[in-house]
């Protein structure tokens, strides 16, 4: 314990301290820009790459658009129904976890426009809402061809925004 303190109190050490203030502040600057990175097992010091950050913004505004387009179901089915836009308790349940199923998809990263991929997700809807005990309305072939096609515009929505959005996130606007 006296070297430690011996060598911390030393003239030549205290003549070193401006330079490894110096350094700290460097290593520092290059860690928080991203120039320098450690990773460990149980730790990260440094930036990330920069397409990770443009892949969760990407991924944040798919799931606001998702979101967005979901709730906007709401008021088209409830007046289908005959029930008032904010009573269908049941049926904003059953949107959530329609929404929590498109969250998987955009988390998954894996959304494509082909129509095997587009059929896939319509029945993955489709168990969603007759798990749920649905009312009458919601098992007639008429209603079962409207989800079809929102979720069909859901997932052309999802891709125009990735598509949207890489564009703009690669050339830096």
């Amino acid at each position: 314990m006296e070297s430690i303190v011996s060598i911390l109190t030393s003239p030549e050490f205290l003549t070193h301290i401006p330079g490894i203030i110096l350094l700290c502040i460097v290593l520092g600057i290059a860690v928080k820009l991203g120039i320098i990175r450690v990773k460990t097992e149980h730790i990260q010091v440094g930036g990330e790459p920069r397409e990770s950050f443009y892949e969760r913004t990407i991924v944040r505004y798919q799931k606001e658009a998702a979101y967005n387009f979901i709730k906007s179901q709401e008021h088209k089915i409830c007046k289908l129904k005959g029930e008032p836009s904010f009573g269908g308790y049941k049926t904003k349940y059953i949107l959530e976890l329609i929404y929590d199923k498109a969250v998987d998809w955009i988390t998954y990263n894996h959304i494509e426009d082909s129509d095997a991929y587009i059929e896939a997700k319509c029945n993955d809807i489709d168990s969603v809402i007759y798990q749920n005990d649905p009312d009458p309305v919601y098992c007639t072939p008429e209603f079962q061809e409207r989800v079809h096609r929102w979720t069909r515009e859901l997932i052309i929505q999802m891709l125009n925004v990735r598509r949207l959005y890489t564009k703009q996130l690669k050339e830096g606007k």
